[in-house]
């Protein structure tokens, strides 16, 4: 769910989306050259070296068609020794990616969930909403281009259905006015009420970030390297608007642009936009919960539910997680263990002996956006009076989604995806406080929601205690800190939409816990 998406894990990026909505005219294809095809390789072991060689290009934004065929559902690795005792602490997509991985190479796998669901960020509401109606709390978008997460789906029988709609309009509010768009039109620059640049004027609203920067997006791609060339690396250590400043942007140009995310470092708000940028966006027929689901049916004998990590204390030759279940604490005991807890959870684990410091200083410091996921349900689907779909945003800092669109009946659903500093400020607020203010700012992009408005269901990431963030953000000087937040720690091994060359996407996620459980595989054989 990151910043909208992508966030995984939850997409990030919402209102770079939007962006790409717009501008997919001009950008035609792009994002399509990393992995579009994928290349069906026989099952084989990965020695730990050639796998990690692979996993590196993957993370440099390098990957060729054949070298994701690793993390697909039909290339498990074979156990090359004696099975061996391995706890996954959290059934989030990493750690049930990784459990499957693990358990189908035969060894003992135990997977504790601190909650009584699978999925972690992938959540689908439906508790609290009539007629069957469900929305996504979480990750709710996968790009065309992320062929692991499609494979995995196609692996379950699961259906893919578009995200967005290509009919009827759009409504963007700018400074307090309601611009409607025409789906796959261009903006109509007379009604923007912004204060742009005749230049920027010129070129249009909908082709402003191809403009500032289409051709360093594209040069940076959609994954995260270890080492980046250094005109790349530059851009790791200046936000986003100092960018766009540098570009000649005008300030309204600045902040429709990056919508909040300003503050971001420029080259990670560039990679994550190249993941946007994309043909289509899709999510899965019936809720995008299914995923995790699915593999968690797979997994029920090793999942252990209401499980939640107090202490993690690591020897030699083992690891000890204490964890608490019905007010008991207990313990399990394994050679290897894969962490896919959060950073903004995990620092407040204790841990025996400390972290080394270059690991504790990322776990302390790594940077979780905050987002606001508000769910309104009304009696009727009263702004298609207006021949519109539904979607829309606001220059306060949300996206407006239709979960409803296309599905027959007559009540309906609508979302206000929240981030950063405005979620900031809405998780300040109380329950009640948070509903009303957030409800009355939809209510401008689609007047008449609380005439029609049933009941709203609201989730806080941040507020979350089992997440405390919807995703990974990268800060300026922090993207050096991206080995050290994969690197294992002794025999404990991290996976996550953190630990991935793709945070804030599902597809980050699920390679991230399959690498690990890779490396392991290969480490408790060498016994490196």
């Amino acid at each position: 769910m990151r910043k909208q998406g992508k966030l995984l894990s939850l997409d990030k990026g919402a209102r770079k989306n939007q962006h790409a909505r717009l501008c997919a005219p001009a950008l035609g294809g792009v994002g399509r050259s990393a992995c579009l095809r994928v290349v069906f390789l026989p099952v084989m072991l990965i020695h730990r070296r050639e796998f990690l060689r692979l996993a590196g290009l993957v993370a440099g934004g390098l990957c060729l068609p054949s070298e994701l065929s690793w993390a697909l559902p039909q290339n498990v690795a074979r156990r090359p020794g004696n099975a061996q005792r391995i706890t996954i602490m959290g059934a989030g997509l990493a750690g049930l990616a990784a459990g499957w991985e693990l358990k189908n190479a035969g060894h003992d796998v135990t997977i504790l969930e601190a909650q009584l669901h699978p999925g972690g960020r992938v959540h689908t509401i439906r508790e609290g909403l009539s007629d069957d109606l469900y929305a996504e709390a979480g990750a709710g978008r996968i790009p065309n281009t992320h062929n692991v997460t499609l494979e995995w789906v196609h692996h379950f029988g699961l259906e893919l259905e578009s995200f967005f709609p290509k009919e009827l309009s759009q409504v963007e509010l700018l400074k307090g006015k309601r611009v409607k768009t025409p789906m796959g039109k261009p903006v109509d620059m007379s009604q923007v009420p912004l204060d742009l640049t005749l230049e920027e004027r010129r070129i249009g609203l909908s082709n402003l970030d191809e403009h500032y920067y289409g051709d360093v997006m594209r040069k940076i791609g959609g994954g995260i390297r270890e080492e980046w060339p250094p005109e790349m690396a530059r851009l790791a250590d200046i936000s986003m608007r100092d960018f766009l400043r540098q570009q000649g942007a005008s300030p309204d140009a600045v902040h429709y642009l990056t919508f909040g995310f300003e503050d971001d470092a420029a080259l990670d708000f560039m990679r994550d936009s190249f993941n946007h940028h994309t043909e289509s966006l899709s999510k899965i027929k019936g809720g995008n919960d299914q995923l995790p689901r699915a593999f968690a049916a797979k997994l029920s004998d090793v999942i252990r539910y209401g499980c939640a990590v107090e202490h993690i204390e690591r020897s030699e030759g083992r690891v000890r997680v204490a964890y608490r279940r019905a007010g008991m604490l207990e313990h399990v005991e394994a050679e290897a263990v894969i962490c896919t807890i959060p950073y903004s959870v995990l620092r407040h684990i204790a841990v025996t002996p400390e972290w080394m410091p270059e690991k504790r200083k990322v776990i302390d410091g790594l940077y979780y956006g905050p987002c606001v996921r508000a769910t309104y349900q009304v009696s009727r689907r009263y702004w298609e009076d207006e021949g519109l779909n539904g979607f829309g945003s606001s220059d306060k800092n949300f996206e407006v989604w239709h979960p409803t669109y296309g599905k027959p009946g007559r009540r309906g659903l609508l979302q206000a995806y929240v981030y950063e500093d405005y979620a900031h400020r809405l998780d300040q607020l109380s329950e009640g406080d948070r509903i009303s203010r957030v409800t009355g700012d939809m209510d401008e992009v689609h007047p008449g929601l609380q005439q029609y408005l049933e009941t709203v269901v609201i989730k806080s990431w941040a507020n979350d205690s089992w997440q405390r963030g919807a995703y990974t953000v990268y800060l300026p000087g922090q993207q050096e800190w991206y080995p050290e937040i994969c690197k294992p720690e002794g025999r404990v091994w991290f996976a996550g939409e953190h630990a991935s060359p793709f945070p804030g996407w599902m597809q980050g996620a699920i390679i991230s816990g399959i690498k690990a459980a890779r490396e392991i595989n290969a480490e408790l054989h060498t016994g490196a």
